[in-house]
């Protein structure tokens, strides 16, 4: 394929180890640099950046980041100048900044996915709590209530994919399960603008290293989204049948002392908080890996795991989990928030010391390498480009 220009545009701060989107605009976006693409990154947020060293970066000149119209400006001139074949939105539910691609068209425009569609379904009480006053939970917090809060939120979340496939040429989702989650708010999408390409990883181990007695939780510690403030429960039925196991937390979040302070009142021993740093050291000696989330879209830490042999163990409560597990083979699917029946899997893989689900985690792992990632992204701009200035050749033809 002969060299491109590829622009990203996200929201957060570039730090490729504060979250999903940033990691998967870092990977990406390197691997097309070192493929001979020319590169553009371009965030809303103003600072909190940590450098881009395999393209052009651009952040924003100003605060409140797509509320900002200087801001907006700021990425149509970039984009005017970087004149890209392809720009990468990884925040499409931000409508202002597809309005301002479309002023500067002329390039294949991509949106891409990186949530499980079924957030709000997955974990309503959380919803509730984050949107609707504290005065009026007891009103909403039934099934009558929650019935009328998931229509209302089935309506609205319909309208914003509607204008994202009305908006883009191409919609970039993880697997399988999103289409089944898209198909769910909208039954007449057109299937023609989707294409499924996963998050990747780096590399995978040849073989399982030599594991320890450690059992292993990476990621942002708060009790949304990630459940964090399951650990101590978990932590607590576990210690007194592990008696010579030790757990590891790495990661950080609005929780943290939370939880720590919790532990401790509980007076649990033998855990250990490391912040938020590279977990592989991590991952290479631990023999379980656990995820306590109530929801994800493509969980990174999850194929990281599996990458060094490590066991997962993970509610199955998002559609991609029992996609990239099959249960009893490559991990353990647990009904969501069973930590009783998380507990007693743990134990069990402890006793049993699981050789043969370490060598499946592992050969899982290898779908997810970034080199057979990358094919379908080369796969997508050879068969989208064409038809994309196809498209603007006859758009200019007519103006004329």
């Amino acid at each position: 394929m002969m060299p491109l220009k590829i622009v990203f545009v996200l929201t957060p701060a570039f730090d490729p180890n504060a979250g999903g989107v940033q990691m998967s605009t870092f990977k990406i976006g390197s691997e097309l640099a070192r493929s001979g693409h020319s590169v553009g990154v371009f965030s809303f947020a103003q600072y909190g950046h940590v450098g881009c060293d395999f393209g052009e970066f651009v952040s924003s000149a100003g605060p409140l980041g797509v509320e900002n119209s200087v801001n907006l400006k700021r990425l149509k001139e970039f984009v005017t100048e970087f004149r890209p074949d392809v720009v990468i939105n990884q925040m499409p539910y931000e409508h202002a900044i597809t309005a301002a691609l479309r002023e500067a068209q002329g390039f294949l425009m991509v949106a891409c996915l990186r949530n499980t569609l079924f957030s709000v379904k997955g974990d309503l009480e959380s919803y509730i709590r984050k949107a609707i006053p504290p005065t009026f939970w007891s009103l909403v917090n039934n099934p009558f209530g929650k019935q009328l809060i998931l229509k209302n939120h089935r309506r609205r979340h319909r309208a914003d994919l509607r204008r994202i496939l009305q908006g883009y040429d191409v919609f970039v989702m993880f697997g399988d399960p999103n289409i089944e989650e898209l198909r769910y708010f909208l039954p007449d999408f057109d299937e023609k603008k989707i294409e499924l390409i996963p998050n990747s990883i780096p590399a995978v181990l040849e073989s399982v290293p030599p594991k320890e007695k450690r059992l292993l939780w990476v990621g942002r510690v708060a009790k949304s989204q990630k459940r964090a403030d399951l650990i101590p429960d978990l932590w607590e039925k576990l210690s007194r049948r592990l008696p010579d196991w030790e757990l590891d937390i790495v990661g950080d979040g609005p929780d943290l002392n939370r939880v720590v302070e919790r532990m401790k009142s509980m007076g649990l021993q033998r855990f250990s908080f490391h912040g938020r740093q590279k977990p592989d050291s991590f991952y290479s000696r631990a023999a379980v890996f656990f995820m306590t989330s109530a929801f994800e879209g493509f969980p990174n830490t999850l194929i990281e795991a599996q990458s060094f042999g490590t066991v997962p163990v993970i509610f199955d409560s998002y559609p991609m989990a029992s996609w990239i597990i099959e249960h009893g083979r490559s991990g353990y699917l647990i009904k969501s928030f069973d930590l009783d029946a998380m507990a007693e899997t743990i134990v069990d893989i402890a006793k049993a010391d699981r050789e043969d689900i370490r060598e499946n985690a592992l050969a899982n792992a290898r779908r997810f390498r970034i080199d057979r990632v990358m094919k379908s992204w080369d796969r997508l701009f050879s068969e989208r480009l064409p038809l994309r200035l196809s498209t603007v050749t006859t758009s200019q033809r007519h103006t004329q």
